[in-house]
């Protein structure tokens, strides 16, 4: 990575502003780190060729970027990033609705789907009063550093098979979840940080495994167009079917068409509107 932008650089040495909860449950106590309602980044995600996708913008993945970074240097347990609403919206191909996002560090914190179910119950029927912290990233500018030409060309250093089996992506108990060792929680961190001029989308994979074929279950997809694609989502959804559920394929491809058609009104609506301000005195 060769561009960054100053911006980026002051805002990783100051940190993240974000929410904690901490809820005891059992004989555990969960501290749950959540996006404030008044950051600007909003997700997705969904399940397509047998893979778990998180879908964002460009400024969706330097927050998702900054969140695994800093989570592979966490080290209370219990601790793991919830992505929900507001910061949760409908796919940006046919409006589907979209699961929530659990981010969690191996070996340090518990979340199998008992776990989450009653997590996710006690946040919703007493809710627990946050507090704001930073979410530093420090170390993580360095990293993103050019490469030498001199290292440019050597083979990365293999990853143990004991850490690449603690990686995985998986829907558990209603909720997309991630779960890496800290090596590749920052390695991933960086990766998806790094993504830059995406004209057409980009893509990260996440959770590689062999099975007799090379497979990951995981993905992030990051959209440059992505607020843009969700508006015209819901609103091909809502013409096409309504407020219900898709219930045939054929309906999920009327969707997604009229998604297209929508995506164009909107681009001849944007461009009759900058010729009639350019033609006002």
């Amino acid at each position: 990575m060769t561009d960054l932008d100053p911006a980026h650089i002051a805002a990783n040495a100051t940190g993240l502003k974000v929410h904690l909860r901490v809820v005891p449950l059992g004989h555990t106590t969960y501290r749950v780190v959540t996006l404030r309602p008044s950051m600007g980044v909003r997700f997705a995600s969904n399940y397509f060729h047998d893979t778990w996708h998180i879908v964002t913008s460009i400024a969706g993945a330097h927050v998702l970027g900054r969140l695994l970074w800093g989570l592979a240097f966490q080290r209370q347990p219990g601790t793991l990033v919830m992505i929900d609403v507001p910061h949760l919206v409908p796919t940006p191909f046919e409006a589907d609705p979209s699961d929530p996002i659990v981010l969690v560090p191996a070996g340090l914190t518990r979340f199998d789907r008992e776990d989450l179910a009653r997590l996710t119950r006690t946040l919703r029927r007493s809710p627990v009063t946050p507090r704001t912290i930073r979410w530093h990233t420090f170390g993580m500018i360095a990293a993103l550093a050019p490469t030498p030409d001199h290292l440019r060309f050597r083979s990365p250093t293999p990853h143990p098979d004991s850490m690449l089996a603690r990686e995985r992506m998986s829907r558990r108990a209603g909720m997309i979840c991630y779960s890496a060792a800290p090596e590749l929680l920052r390695q991933h961190g960086c990766g998806i940080f790094g993504i830059r001029g995406v004209q057409y989308g980009s893509y990260f994979p996440l959770a590689e495994h062999r099975h007799g074929r090379w497979h990951y279950d995981g993905e992030v997809q990051v959209l440059p167009n992505f607020d843009e694609a969700v508006a015209s989502a819901e609103v091909a959804r809502q013409e096409t079917i309504g407020d219900r559920a898709i219930t045939s394929e054929v309906e999920r491809q009327a969707v997604f068409r009229r998604r297209d058609q929508v995506e164009a009104r909107r681009r001849r609506a944007y461009r009759a509107a900058k010729s009639t301000r350019r033609r006002a005195p």
